[in-house]
Order: C-alpha cells, then sequence, then structure tokens
C-alpha cells in the first residue's frame, strides 16, 4: 500500500477532512449525509484507488455508514475493499467488520472465516468496541461447527 502522504500530502489533507466531517454527521446518526461526504473523499482519490492505504479508511467508513442504516448488502463491497487495501494483518477491524456484514446478510459460512481469523489473532481482545453480538455468533458458530 501507498501513502498518500509523501506523494500527494495536500490531497490527503483535504480527504482526511472530507472523511472527518463525514464522521461528525455519522456520530451523531445523520448517516446518509455522512456518506455524500465518503463518496466525495473516494472521488478524491488517485487512480487506482486501491493503492493507497487511505483507501481502507474511507471504505470502512461507508461500510459502517450503511451497515448503521441496515443497508447490509451495500456495505458489504465496502467492507470487503477496506479488507482488501487494510495496511496491516495487524488490523483485525476489517476482518470483523466484514464478518459481521456475512452475519447480518445470513451467509454463515463466510461470516465464521472473517471473525474465525480475527479471533485467531487477537481472540476476544480483537472484539472490543464491536457490537457483542458479533462475538456471541462467532462463539456459537464455532461451537455448532466443532461439534459436527
Amino acid at each position: 500500500m501507498k501513502e498518500l502522504t509523501s506523494e500527494h500530502p495536500e490531497l490527503e489533507k483535504q480527504i482526511m477532512e472530507t472523511v472527518e466531517a463525514g464522521n461528525v454527521l455519522d456520530d451523531t446518526q445523520q448517516h446518509e449525509q455522512a456518506l455524500i461526504y465518503y463518496d466525495q473523499a473516494w472521488g478524491m482519490l488517485p487512480e487506482p484507488k486501491t493503492e493507497w492505504e487511505i483507501a481502507s479508511w474511507i471504505a470502512s467508513c461507508h461500510a459502517n455508514a450503511h451497515m448503521e442504516l441496515g443497508q447490509y448488502a451495500l456495505a458489504k463491497p465496502w467492507a470487503e475493499l477496506s479488507l482488501q487495501t487494510r495496511g496491516s494483518d495487524m488490523n483485525t477491524g476489517p476482518l470483523i467488520e466484514l464478518g459481521a456484514v456475512c452475519m447480518r446478510l445470513e451467509q454463515h459460512d463466510e461470516a465464521y472465516s472473517y471473525l474465525h481469523q480475527a479471533y485467531e489473532y487477537g481472540k476476544e481482545r480483537a472484539f472490543q468496541g464491536c457490537p457483542p453480538d458479533v462475538l456471541h455468533y462467532y462463539k456459537e458458530q464455532r461451537m455448532k461447527r466443532e461439534r459436527s
């Protein structure tokens, strides 16, 4: 992954400000308005967009806003992009995010796979800050699979 800072520092600053403005709206339950800012930020990224490390953050914000709106099918491609563009394997957030999206879409094998990868890396600590039902779901799925 490439960082915008070295090649386009002013553009990175503009993108960060745009995403942060969206995050303020998202934090106040104005998810549809936040998506407008996230779309703008995504549009600012130079091509190919998936080569930039900041793409993961923008994609994750998109996914989260769609999740809050109950738009799980719209959240999934953004969650997949967030995982694809994450800067480090140590970052389990995109795995949990995509697992949660798949869980809501009742795509159980896929959900379990992503959540299991996160659990294997960080155990329960990896799930701190995510909705409690996600870890509960993972544990239930794990027990079912160990029994069969």
